[in-house]
């Protein structure tokens, strides 16, 4: 019952969902109390699971489709179709583009309103830190929204910093944002994670004493909360994603020197008895979100007949299976399963009973990026290959890898080209390879498949912007240039 700790009073903030972000949000007596701080901040994690948002589209749904993760989309009548054609002005994708703009700002909208009440909140009406806790956690949510949005909806930092992108949205109400840029955006963002930072310098994975004064319940199980170390994650990504290699190294190094967050036991991937088998690697996770319906979402989604999976020899390919030592990957082994003549990935995947610790967890952020945004500053700052090996020997030890890279024997050029294989290797369902794409500013999209023993590399050329939603133009004074 731990993983239900945070979820506690969805029925008292039933009110508060579903907020439009451009009608005024009508004040009630939600924030006359602690617990209704509380049950707003669930109800912002609730409404990020959904299916527009993080509950599948931004993850194992358009976003890995972008990515051309998934071979068996090959037919028109496939949901999918158009999105892995980029054809974003087809009906089918103009309405999931929309519904994924709406959303998120959706979600938004319910953000700021929290923070338009804590941060006017006597931090005396809270119990030990949770004003702190609250608060950071939202501000450092505000962060995140926004830069995923960038993310899909605007030309990369590295195509188009200057270029007007989306609205940073701060306040709550029916006014319109202006937009602002992609820097100014991330520059936003980079604001919010200070205020973030600073609130959530008492989270308990930093100071595990607080367990002993203060809301145990409550502050329990922060893997399903914005921490401290998701901040600070979230931070290296944004730093990345500007080409800022220095920062975005510091804040990737302290991810990698806590010890809150640990590397998944073999034993508990290993195992036979699918009731015990963590497939998500839970012990990684930074951040994730608690989604009860996932064993649906995930029977509904991957199977031989819904187009969201590969052929064995693409998968294959992808895990280098053909490479000495690399047979024994737990990615490929554990965490994907054979279908007939197809495979799945099994991350998502929920069995009838068994360990609750590693159920119905939806990943957002785990600690190998970390080592991959580190090997990549290494690699970006002065061309060290062997320290951004070490980076990646370090994940791909604790996947069950035998054989290390050798820095000296690898390129630059090899060198980025591993950290781009360990991306599509480790991020499946979770949204991030059509970034690192974007983030390069890659002009083609690689897609392995393996026809016998020869591993093919064909090329799509992807469009990494979706366009803002019509109603946002006209209601905006805005365009899609």
């Amino acid at each position: 019952m731990a993983a239900l700790v945070g979820l506690t009073g969805i029925t008292s903030c039933s009110d508060w969902l579903d907020v439009s972000p451009r009608t005024e949000i009508k004040a009630d007596d939600n924030f006359e109390s602690e617990q209704g701080f509380k049950d707003a901040l669930t109800g912002v994690y609730l409404l990020m699971t959904g299916t527009n948002v993080y509950g599948k589209e931004f993850t194992y749904g358009m976003t890995d489709v972008l990515a051309q993760y998934y071979t068996g989309i090959t037919q028109t009548s496939h949901a999918y179709y158009n999105d892995s054609k980029y054809a974003y002005d087809e009906a089918s994708c103009e309405t999931r583009i929309n519904s994924m703009w709406s959303s998120s700002y959706n979600v938004i909208a319910n953000i700021n309103e929290l923070i338009g009440y804590i941060d006017e909140a006597n931090p005396g009406m809270f119990t030990g830190r949770n004003y702190h806790l609250i608060r950071g956690e939202a501000y450092g949510l505000r962060a995140m929204l926004h830069f995923d949005i960038l993310r899909l909806f605007a030309p990369s930092y590295k195509a188009g910093a200057s270029t007007k992108a989306i609205p940073y949205v701060t306040v709550a109400g029916k006014d319109v944002t202006p937009l602002s840029t992609v820097e100014e955006v991330l520059l936003k963002a980079l604001d919010d994670l200070k205020i973030a930072e600073a609130e959530l310098s008492v989270d308990p994975v930093v100071d595990a004493a607080v367990y002993e004064t203060d809301d145990e319940t409550y502050q329990r199980d922060r893997t399903f909360k914005f921490n401290y170390y998701a901040v600070k994650l979230l931070q290296a990504r944004i730093y990345l994603y500007m080409g800022n290699y220095v920062e975005a190294d510091k804040a990737a190094q302290s991810v990698i020197g806590q010890t809150v967050f640990t590397w998944v036991p073999e034993s508990e991937i290993s195992t036979n008895d699918p009731l015990k088998k963590n497939y998500v690697f839970s012990e990684e996770l930074l951040f994730c979100l608690y989604e009860s319906n996932l064993r649906d979402l995930y029977t509904a989604s991957f199977t031989s007949t819904s187009g969201l999976y590969m052929t064995e020899e693409t998968y294959e390919a992808l895990y280098e299976m053909s490479t000495y030592g690399a047979y024994t990957d737990y990615r490929y082994t554990y965490q994907t399963e054979a279908l007939t003549d197809i495979r799945v990935c099994t991350k998502l995947k929920q069995p009838e009973s068994g360990n609750s610790l590693y159920h119905f967890r939806l990943p957002l952020m785990r600690i190998s990026e970390a080592y991959y945004i580190a090997a990549e500053c290494a690699l970006q700052q002065n061309g060290d290959v062997e320290s951004a090996a070490g980076y990646l020997n370090t994940v791909r030890q604790h996947r069950g890898l035998t054989v290390e890279l050798v820095g000296s024997m690898l390129t630059s050029d090899e060198m980025q080209n591993e950290i781009y294989k360990e991306y599509a290797k480790e991020f499946c369902c979770e949204g991030q390879l059509f970034f690192y794409f974007k983030r390069r500013n890659m002009p083609q999209i690689p897609v392995t498949s393996a026809v016998g023993s020869n591993v093919v590399t064909t090329y799509v050329t992807p469009d990494y912007v979706l366009p803002l939603p019509d109603d946002e133009i006209e209601y905006g004074d805005r365009n899609n240039e």
